[in-house]
């Protein structure tokens, strides 16, 4: 079938879990210091990067640096050019609702977030084949045509609520295959959950 493409999956080393728990508890460390300081406004205004899309030139790279640290280096996720996305930037954009099936067969949900082609165009890689990489290490490669042809979702929620961190969150890729006859026999090789990172690549056989 059309949407049979090479997916490639990657189990997290004990060293990558070994950081991953690192990360985790720096994170509520650093939570828990200096409150006094922080601009909890601001904080909610902006809020962390959920989603760092690589292979940005510079007049779409915006104002938000990522460090090339934690799961980025474990993974080896080239970091050139990268930009990083808010969920309040994400939000803005335009939404696409979506009703599937995930596991694939089970009973469908509404799912709701960006096109995937939205969110590449902002950063300046409109027509791009891209790799989508997953806090476990899960890696879909999805090419240009399949994303032009089915638009899919990057998901923020599901039935309304928002997809946590530890579930599917904070980033899904969901496609149409419940209205779209081609997809009827899709698996769910190509519905990466736990989505932190996006890289442009270039697929076997194209110059």
């Amino acid at each position: 079938m059309a949407w049979q493409i090479a997916t490639r999956a990657r189990r997290i080393t004990l060293a990558g879990f070994v950081g991953l728990i690192t990360i985790l508890a720096t994170g509520l460390i650093l939570t828990g210091c200096g409150r006094d300081s922080v601009d909890s406004d601001a904080i909610a205004r902006t809020g962390p990067v959920v989603l760092v899309i690589t292979g940005v030139d510079s007049d779409h790279r915006g104002s938000r640096p990522v460090a090339y640290e934690g799961l980025y280096a474990i993974y080896g996720i080239e970091m050139q050019g990268a930009r990083g996305f808010t969920r309040p930037e994400l939000t803005a954009m335009s939404w696409r609702q979506i009703r599937a099936d995930f596991p694939v067969g089970s009973a469908p949900r509404v799912f709701d977030g960006p096109r995937l082609s939205d969110v590449l165009r902002s950063a300046g890689l409109e027509g791009a084949s891209v790799r989508l990489t997953a806090f476990d290490g899960y890696e879909a490669e999805v090419p240009a045509e399949l994303i032009a042809r089915y638009e899919p979702i990057l998901a923020l929620r599901a039935d309304g609520d928002p997809l946590a961190v530890g579930g599917l969150g904070p980033v899904m890729l969901v496609w149409p295959r419940l209205n779209q006859s081609d997809l009827a026999d899709m698996n769910d090789d190509l519905w990466p959950w736990g989505v932190f990172a996006i890289t442009p690549y270039q697929p076997a056989g194209t110059p």
